[in-house]
């Protein structure tokens, strides 16, 4: 054989062997990622498997994929941490049974009554629940005046009237936090979202999920906000607080300190002025600085005309719960497509930015990780109604797929255990369904 075929070869077997081991991914966070897992506070070391077929060559181009992605070693120790972590999973789930919690969650659910429940706290020497409150006695009292009433109606219009603070005449920046004040309004204003906000050029479409995107009229601005790290933590925290609270005010000196943590209180609110001008100023295009809306005390960003997939998967999961098992197929389409787009973790990139933006110090993970158990108990209440959905249709094999993975997200969840039981007996899978029945504590 000639040498030099010789050589190729062994070059080739070198370049294959490092792309088999070196990991293609960033591995930032591996020791916290790692802990968590072992400590059951984390379920998958990166994000969650995907939904997967019957087809094995699709099944073995994933896992190939995702060997080549993480390196063989990284592969086959995140897979062993993941064991370990939906072991403690199911350990915490057997102590649930026999917990004051449990036991009050049957109670409530009326799979016991409250003797049959005091009777089990005794038993297990367990501290027995409060009283429970009694309504007030309602008083009857004296009616108020119309004279008097119709006095204070003219004095107040009165008083209004100078200051040019009559009706019609109020000033207002931005959506109204919770609808408009006025009750003879119309709900035809020009915030209300078009019936495809996509088509619409003014609306900011963001996805979240797998990937960040900010898409206005065709355009993605994602990569020019998180080329710069210090500024879309900035933009990224309002938006997250945003969809956490009512209007998403922030409190600017307590947003200085979450910023910029251990420096003087002065040299906090001077990096932070000097962030919001660059975002004003050059650093970001129009179509997101334009949202954030600062003043002296306060900031936040508007987040009106905005098409988000977060809150798109929470409304679509409340419509699909709301109809107990029977979906039309518009509705059992749209909720296919929302768990297609949705796969991934939400905000992926947010622990590399907080870490470069202030060495991951601040409290701003509880609120990304509040979003994400958000979603992902929104992904799993889609799954268990597109399941009970082909159950009311006589198609357990479609549902078993779905209450699976839902149940490896969820495994507490009763509910989704019955149906998938209900489904395994439905196609002769007896013993998968002694085995979710032995599990789950289910009742025979």
């Amino acid at each position: 054989m000639p040498h030099e075929l010789i050589a190729g070869l062994e070059a080739g077997a070198v370049v294959l062997l490092a792309l088999l081991l070196v990991p293609k991914r960033g591995v930032d966070h591996l020791r916290e990622r790692f802990s968590d897992l072992h400590s059951g506070r984390r379920r998958w070391l990166f994000e969650p498997l995907v939904l997967r077929g019957g087809q094995r060559a699709r099944n073995v181009a994933i896992d190939a994929a995702e060997v080549f992605e993480l390196g063989v070693p990284l592969y086959v120790v995140g897979r062993l941490a993941e064991q370990r972590s939906a072991q403690l999973d199911l350990e915490r789930q057997s102590r649930w049974v026999d917990s004051p919690k449990a036991l009050l969650a049957a109670h409530l659910k009326g799979a016991i009554n409250e003797a049959e429940l005091h009777g089990q706290l005794k038993s297990r020497g367990l501290p027995l629940p409060a009283t429970k409150a009694v309504a007030a006695k309602v008083e009857a009292r004296p009616l108020i005046s119309v004279k008097w009433w119709l006095e204070r109606q003219a004095m107040a219009h009165a008083m209004a009237e100078p200051n040019g603070d009559s009706p019609g005449k109020r000033a207002w920046i931005g959506p109204p936090a919770e609808g408009p004040e006025d009750e003879n309004a119309t709900e035809d204003t020009e915030d209300a979202e078009p019936a495809d906000a996509s088509a619409d050029p003014s609306y900011l479409s963001i996805r979240t999920f797998g990937r960040i995107e900010l898409r206005q009229a065709g355009q993605d601005y994602a990569l020019v906000l998180i080329g710069k790290p210090v500024l879309a933590y900035i933009w990224l925290y309002l938006f997250v607080r945003g969809l956490l609270e009512p209007g998403g005010r922030v409190d600017r000196g307590a947003f200085a300190d979450e910023y910029s943590p251990g420096l003087s209180p002065e040299r906090q609110r001077k990096r932070l002025r000097d962030r919001l001008g660059d975002m004003f100023k050059r650093d970001l295009p129009a179509v997101l600085s334009s949202r954030l809306i600062a003043d002296r005390t306060e900031l936040r960003l508007d987040l009106s005309r905005c098409s988000i997939d977060i809150v798109h998967l929470q409304e679509l999961a409340k419509q699909c719960t709301a109809k107990y098992g029977m979906l039309s197929g518009d509705l059992a389409a749209e909720a296919g497509r929302i768990l297609e787009e949705t796969e991934g973790e939400f905000l992926p990139d947010w622990e590399e930015i907080e870490k470069e933006t202030n060495g991951g110090r601040g409290g701003a993970a509880e609120y990304v990780s509040t979003l994400r158990q958000v979603a992902d108990t929104a992904r799993v209440d889609i799954m268990g109604a597109l399941a009970a959905n082909h159950l009311a249709r006589q198609e357990p094999r479609k549902a078993i797929p779905l209450l699976e993975q839902a149940l490896e997200r969820q495994p507490q969840r009763e509910d989704l255990a019955r149906k998938l039981r209900a489904a395994y007996l439905e196609t002769g899978q007896h013993l998968r369904a002694i085995e979710i029945q032995k599990d789950h504590s289910l009742d025979a």
